[in-house]
């Protein structure tokens, strides 16, 4: 009932303002040029019909400054603003997206979580205070291509103390003291020191500001913190709407940092990655890091890393948060990033996904999870007609500071594999049904794990297999998960593969399985029996999943053999293929 009131008390007053210049217009219609009667002045009590005018829009203005709340859910009560609300009023944008197409006037605006307001070219919106929401996963956004003039005050979710989260400011011309003061009682602290620190290139560590010696330290757009409150709950950022390109913000190749750097959105709405990354990966690391890394709340089970093969794919939607930071690692030299205000984008669903050309170099994708009960790491596949087996700048991207942690799980390059774990690693999809990819797994001993799969758009005629060399096992990923509780701990490559192959193939994978194969020390030899009329290949990979020697084993008898008298003793994979593309799978120790 609390908006009715006034509604009830707008309607009153237009109800009498309109019986009023009924009368005005009774009375000064007149053949005679509207000459006044001496009963019309005694009536009226004014002298001209100027006068009585004003005195109608002085009853108007004053009437008016009932408050008016409007609100917006897809449709406006009681009615549409635009144009029309005065400064008193309050408008309240509960969800969608409203444009802003004619100058517009109120006291207070308040955009919901995954609300939008959109401000259109040469139009003024003039608020007291404008008050924009979010939560854990939802945020609002407010796009101007016109004019704002206001205090806005973007209320940001920031994890708790021990979680933390990387933000950035939507604003510009705040202070550390005024936010500090803000968020007293919201914002983690310790004495003087607050949970809010830029991250310092030339020490390679968060600095935590301090109330009294960062007091007038301004907080600046485009730069990341750092930042945690007490129980999970928002920070407020206030200040002026940054509705410009924030350009030359310089990125550091400082050894201290190993060259990574803590940027964020400058906006208060959503960045389109796409956007983003083609303008500023060349300033970026163009080895295995050309991408950025978010973080998700805990450094330890990996980063949510984006790069080139994640705006090619139609899984992830690639918008950056409002007032959201994440790390880059700079080129060598430094370089220079550029937010530009053609990069906003509204929230909410994948709108911008539908306009996705149809001839996109994305074929598939797969998420593999490493999971203990208590501890997540994930790892991401990509199928891409723009990448190959090898290194692929913005297309493989290495794990944060290239550094796998004790539980964790990733990826080798399947050629030229130097040794870097990645996090993401694209290959050619005329290649899915012939690669074995090696996968990392760090986990401890007599601790159960299960690695499954938990997000892809690969075909369905696709399958997937981890293959277990030391079990000699093989699990069929799309339908199953694989769960092992190690005797030993695990680390590094070696043990773990992942292949890709179609079901048709899948029907023919008992003609090798009678294959015998084993190693020969005497001869140093691998030795190979099995059906002469079935025509095979072999490749031999290393324990880093490098590809050691590729043989044609086309041959009429049934025992064949494969040389090793060159190789270094150690841990190798073998992979036979038959004449209708079917695989087998085993590890050989060599002696």
């Amino acid at each position: 009932m609390k908006n009715f009131t006034p509604t009830l008390n707008y309607l009153f007053a237009l109800l009498i303002s309109s019986s009023l210049n009924a009368q005005i217009e009774n009375v000064f219609h007149s053949d005679n040029q509207n000459l006044l009667k001496d009963s019309d002045y005694e009536l009226l009590e004014y002298q001209t019909k100027n006068e009585y005018q004003d005195a109608i829009e002085n009853f108007n203005q004053v009437s008016r400054l009932v408050p008016v709340v409007y609100n917006f859910n897809g449709t406006w009560t009681p009615s549409s603003p635009i144009g029309l609300s005065n400064s008193s009023d309050t408008i309240i944008l509960e969800s969608g997206t409203v444009t802003i197409s004619a100058s517009t006037v109120c006291d207070n605006l308040i955009v919901n979580p995954g609300a939008a307001v959109i401000i259109s070219s040469g139009v003024t919106l003039t608020c007291t205070v404008m008050d924009l929401q979010s939560t854990s996963q939802l945020f609002s956004s407010l796009i101007s291509n016109g004019t704002v003039e206001g205090l806005l005050n973007y209320h940001r979710f920031t994890s708790q103390i021990g979680i933390n989260d990387l933000i950035s400011s939507p604003v510009s011309n705040q202070t550390f003291e005024t936010f500090a003061s803000t968020n007293d009682g919201e914002l983690a602290a310790s004495g003087l020191i607050r949970a809010f620190a830029p991250f310092n290139t030339s020490s390679g560590a968060y600095e935590n500001y301090d109330v009294v010696t960062n007091a007038t330290t301004v907080i600046e757009p485009a730069m990341g913190y750092r930042a945690a409150t007490l129980v999970g709950s928002l920070l407020t950022f206030s200040g002026l709407l940054n509705e410009v390109d924030v350009l030359d913000v310089s990125i550091s190749d400082s050894p201290s940092s190993g060259s990574w750097n803590l940027i964020g959105n400058p906006y208060p709405s959503y960045l389109d990655f796409d956007a983003f990354f083609t303008l500023n990966k060349s300033q970026l690391d163009g080895s295995s890091n050309q991408a950025i890394y978010g973080y998700d709340g805990d450094a330890s089970n990996g980063w949510i890393v984006w790069n080139q093969a994640t705006i090619d794919s139609p899984v992830i939607t690639e918008l950056i948060a409002p007032a959201q930071a994440f790390f880059v690692k700079a080129k060598v030299g430094g370089g220079l990033i550029d937010f530009t205000t053609s990069m906003r984008s509204i929230g909410g669903s994948d709108d911008f996904i539908s306009g996705r050309s149809s001839t996109s170099p994305h074929y598939g994708y797969l998420k593999l999870n490493l999971n203990s009960g208590t501890s997540n790491f994930n790892t991401d596949f990509y199928f891409n007609h723009n990448a190959t087996e090898g290194f692929d700048p913005g297309y493989d991207s290495a794990l944060f500071n290239s550094t796998a942690p004790a539980f964790a799980i990733y990826s080798h390059l399947i050629e030229d594999n130097t040794g870097i774990p990645f996090a993401v690693q694209a290959s050619n999809p005329d290649s899915i049904n012939s690669i074995i990819v090696p996968l990392g797994v760090n986990a401890s001993q007599g601790q159960e794990i299960t690695i499954s799969i938990i997000s892809s758009d690969l075909s369905d005629t696709v399958d997937v297999f981890l293959e277990d060399t030391s079990n000699n096992t093989s699990t069929q990923l799309t339908t199953n998960n694989f769960i092992i509780t190690p005797n030993a701990d695990l680390s590094g490559t070696g043990r773990f593969f992942l292949r890709f192959e179609s079901e048709s193939l899948t029907q023919n994978e008992s003609t090798l399985d009678a294959f015998d194969i084993y190693m020969n020390d005497r001869e140093k030899a691998i030795i190979i029996f099995g059906d002469p009329l079935n025509v095979i290949t072999a490749k031999l990979f290393d324990i880093n999943g490098r590809i050691v020697s590729s043989h044609n084993l086309r041959s009429t008898l049934s025992r064949r053999t494969i040389d090793t008298s060159l190789l270094s003793p150690g841990i190798y994979v073998i992979e036979l293929r038959g004449d209708s593309n079917e695989r087998l799978v085993k590890k050989l120790v060599i002696r």
